[in-house]
Parts: C-alpha cells; sequence; structure tokens
C-alpha cells in the first residue's frame, strides 16, 4: 500500500510538473523594458468668417428736416484669441472724393444719388471705413460675435419718388 501511494504521489508530482512546465512555455515572459516619448503637435489657425445683414433704412421723406436712421447687424466667427478688424468699402456709388479711411457713401437710382453715412458707433458720431484705424478690431472667441453697423441719411436731399440702393463690401482681415 506504501508503494501504490508513493506511485500516486509520483504520478502527481510528474503531472503537476508537466502542467507547470507547459504553462511556463505558453507565458510569455520579458527581461528588461526601455521606453520612449511621442511628440503630438499641431499648429492651429487663425481663421475667421463674416456675414453682413441688409441695412434697410424707412421710407425716406425729402421734404423734412429730419435725419432717418437703420442699423444692420454685422456677425463674425474667429479663432479664439485670434485679433481681426472688420472694414466696410465705400460701396458703388460714392463721391469722388471718397476715400477708404472717409468714405462718403451713396445709394444710387440710375443717375440720382441719396447720401448715407455708416457708423461704428450708436451715437453716430465715428464713421466705419475701410482701414485698419477705421475698422472695428475684434478679438476671436471661437464663437459668433455681433457688432451693429448704424446708418443714417440726412434730411432735405432733394431726390426722385424711386428706390436707392448701394452694396457696400464688409471685409474681416486677420
Amino acid at each position: 500500500m506504501k508503494t501504490k501511494l508513493n506511485q500516486s504521489k509520483i504520478k502527481l508530482a510528474i503531472a503537476t510538473a508537466i502542467i507547470a512546465g507547459a504553462m511556463g512555455l505558453s507565458a510569455t515572459s520579458y527581461a528588461a523594458t526601455d521606453t520612449s516619448t511621442m511628440t503630438v503637435s499641431t499648429t492651429v489657425l487663425m481663421s475667421c468668417n463674416i456675414s453682413a445683414g441688409a441695412m434697410t433704412f424707412a421710407s425716406y421723406d425729402p421734404t423734412l428736416d429730419a435725419d432717418s436712421n437703420a442699423d444692420a447687424t454685422i456677425a463674425s466667427t474667429c479663432t479664439s484669441g485670434g485679433a481681426a478688424v472688420i472694414t466696410m468699402g465705400q460701396g458703388q456709388g460714392g463721391h469722388s472724393d471718397s476715400t477708404d479711411a472717409s468714405p462718403k457713401r451713396q445709394m444710387t437710382a440710375g443717375t440720382e444719388k441719396l447720401d448715407y453715412v455708416v457708423y461704428r458707433d450708436s451715437g453716430r458720431s465715428t464713421e466705419w471705413g475701410n482701414t485698419s484705424a477705421t475698422g472695428v478690431s475684434v478679438t476671436g472667441t471661437g464663437s459668433a460675435q455681433s457688432l451693429t453697423a448704424f446708418g443714417k441719411i440726412t434730411g432735405l436731399q432733394q431726390v426722385s419718388a424711386v428706390s436707392f440702393t448701394d452694396n457696400v463690401t464688409v471685409t474681416v482681415t486677420y
């Protein structure tokens, strides 16, 4: 009986050794490690887009000594932290002495012209021009920002009863 017990223990020891050996052969073991750092980078580009709403004046009465006012919304979206300037061109019907720094804008109807001014402020005292100095500076937030353009037609301009229009290019420079 003692022999059978010893044979059983030997068989168990051999089976355990075979299983352990097989497990050792199937498991990968590493003796050493090494590391490196991967650099990840990009450059964020400054970018802007702009959208100009219409400036629509109420019906103008040339016999009244009263100004006609209107507003328009300018929406811009620029990369967060980026600096930009929004400028306005002279329009299509400007005076011959009109300049980018001091635009003399006119709406037209055929050969007739109706003077108007676009301002950067609600008090209508600072004209919005087409230079860095006469434009409006903005700092990008990554979200849409709205600015208001304030327009004025001065009273007592002698014009016919027709519809006048102009197109002004609004530019964001960044």
